[in-house]
């Protein structure tokens, strides 16, 4: 599966053209390839606008919350500041005084990944780690380098269906974890809108083809629907009917420059969206529960169209930046899949693998051969078939190019 989503791919950053098609994708499923660490941690109950401390769903089922994991980590101060320095810290104040930390951390864009609570230790920041293993980010709402979700609420208008009553065969530990995961996925879906909303304005500033800007239209219709499904799976296995809080958007709509906005959607879609498609296809292809298969279904497809969508913006606009994009894009790419490989997450104690795949999740170890695989095999030869072809080449050969 993952060669089909190169092939597919490859159209569109070499002389193909952009289609708008729908793939049918997946990670390897099996013990090939890749190691069992190096590209897992994602979460994403961190980031601006508060973790599910707006009446989240801390009680029945165990989702909401701020953070789900015991593990602590920590970094010396020294690579908090080099962090900082290079823009990919976390906020509070990173770079500051050897006496203090920042009270949230966050190194890797691309995992969603949140270190949260800083206290100083023995001249460490350590931190609790926020991640409630839900793989990768799809296209997350970054702002200043950070993801942005909303809080969560008790409300039952982003629910489906009534099927927080719904009794479920799954022992209490594994159906908690289940109400965090499906949760934390809910609050990215819902922050995608916000992205692909935020993308399209991009879209039309920089003088866009309309075919893209139509496509991100459809692309954030299908976000509203995934955070919708997500939502109603958290609710399911929660026992209450679960919602987005408010979303701050402060600081989201700086004007965009050609060069940052393809930079942005390498880290956001071609990397952050790649990998989502492929773990969703991954999860569905275990997933016996028919809610969680219906859902993870359209989900898995969707983003197949947002993949092709991020790829063929950036090549629009290597095509029509020139050198200056092409720079730029090539030093996302080479930042994004240097944090794939690095990506940490923690494995999750106490829980049933069974009941965890029929309800549609992976292991950390399946996560991790996940996204390794992916971006050996699809992100990083994608990216330089993107790169070596020529601006004029591009441009002619898909169709896109606009007027300067």
């Amino acid at each position: 599966m993952n060669r089909e989503l190169r092939a597919r791919i490859m159209q569109i950053v070499g002389a193909g053209m952009f289609t708008g098609l729908s793939l049918a994708l997946g990670c390897q499923d099996g013990t090939g390839g890749g190691a069992a660490t190096g590209a897992g941690g994602t979460g994403g109950a961190g980031g601006t606008g508060g973790a599910g401390g707006q009446g989240g769903a801390g009680g029945q089922g165990g989702a909401g919350g701020q953070g789900t994991s015991s593990e602590t980590r920590c970094f010396s101060l020294d690579e908090i500041r080099a962090s900082s320095d290079g823009g990919a810290g976390g906020s509070g104040g990173a770079g500051g005084s050897a006496e203090t930390c920042p009270s949230e951390y966050h190194p890797n864009p691309v995992s969603c990944v949140v270190y949260e609570n800083g206290r100083l230790e023995d001249g460490q920041c350590c931190y609790d780690v926020n991640d409630p293993g839900i793989g990768a980010c799809g296209r997350p709402f970054l702002v200043g380098g950070e993801p942005r979700l909303a809080g969560v609420e008790a409300r039952a208008d982003w629910v489906l269906d009534a099927a927080a009553d719904e009794p479920l065969a799954v022992d209490p530990v594994t159906r908690a974890a289940l109400a965090e995961a499906w949760l934390a996925d809910a609050r990215l879906e819902h922050a995608s809108v916000a992205s692909f909303a935020r993308f399209t304005l991009d879209l039309l500033a920089l003088g866009a083809p309309p075919a893209l800007i139509e496509a991100a239209q459809r692309a954030l219709s299908d976000e509203l629907q995934h955070a919708r499904a997500c939502f109603t799976l958290a609710s399911r296995y929660a026992g209450r009917s679960l919602g987005p809080g408010a979303l701050a958007m402060d600081g989201a709509l700086d004007p965009p420059t050609l060069a940052g906005a393809a930079a942005g959607a390498v880290r956001e879609g071609c990397v952050g969206e790649t990998l989502a498609a492929l773990q969703a296809g991954a999860q569905r292809s275990r997933a016996r529960d028919p809610e969680v298969r219906r859902a993870l279904d359209r989900i898995a497809d969707d983003e197949a169209a947002h993949v092709e969508l991020a790829w063929a913006f950036v090549r629009w606009a290597v095509a029509r930046g020139g050198e200056p994009v092409r720079a730029a894009v090539a030093r996302a790419f080479d930042e994004a899949l240097a944090d794939v490989r690095g990506a940490r997450g923690p494995a999750r104690p106490g829980i049933d693998a069974a009941a965890w795949h029929d309800h549609g999740r992976l292991t950390e170890a399946e996560r991790a051969r996940c996204h390794l695989d992916a971006a050996r095999e699809v992100i990083a030869p994608c990216a330089e078939a993107l790169l070596s072809t020529p601006p004029s080449t591009a441009a002619a050969s898909a169709g896109l190019d606009a007027p300067a």
